[in-house]
């Protein structure tokens, strides 16, 4: 599901910067920012988006089990759907640094008018929107200089153009139930 979502994001951003460009070269490519160590060196450019840190969403937290009716007509105990949010961070090497910039200046651009992207549901067989995800936002994420430092620090690389998104809110939810439970069938109330 984490790859689906990433995968979307990345085909949609990089459909908005391809319009009005003839070479059918990937702009965007979902990897670990480029780095000498890289076989790509040779590249004018890489452009990447990566995955930095997967967050549980505290706020709405689910509490206990749930007690779903699977399709044989016995109820079973499931765990709670886990719901998290992505933080996903675009980064600009180019060899002309000014490109770099424009690169990462249309990036904010594109999610400024486009954070929030919705399943359409009245076009379920065309729409690209990753299974089981119904809605997903997009906020810009701004890391001070320590929690910079400390992220190109563990990529091992150096500082490029970037900007971090948090990805706002995918639902993990497994549809394996973990034990039958039986029904209520009678309550004795006592005095």
């Amino acid at each position: 599901m984490i790859y689906d979502v990433l995968n979307f994001l990345k085909l949609r951003l990089e459909s908005f910067l391809s319009e009005k460009r003839s070479s059918k070269e990937p702009l965007i490519t979902l990897s670990n920012p480029w780095s000498n160590n890289d076989d790509n060196k040779n590249s004018s450019y890489l452009n990447s988006m990566s995955l930095i840190n997967i967050e549980e969403e505290k706020t709405f937290i689910s509490q206990g089990h749930k007690i779903v009716q699977g399709k044989n007509g016995k109820y079973y105990k499931k765990e709670p759907d886990l719901k998290v949010n992505l933080y996903v961070l675009i980064s600009a090497y180019n060899k002309n640094y000014e490109d770099a910039l424009k690169f990462i200046s249309k990036v904010v651009g594109f999610y400024q008018q486009n954070n929030v992207f919705q399943k359409d549901r009245n076009n379920l067989q065309n729409d690209d929107f990753p299974v089981n995800v119904e809605k997903l936002i997009i906020e810009l994420y701004t890391a001070d200089f320590d929690q910079q430092s400390q992220i190109w620090g563990s990529l091992n690389t150096g500082y490029l153009p970037s900007v971090i998104y948090k990805v706002r809110m995918l639902i993990i939810d497994t549809d394996k139930a973990d034990q039958e439970v039986s029904l209520i069938k009678e309550i004795k109330a006592g005095y």
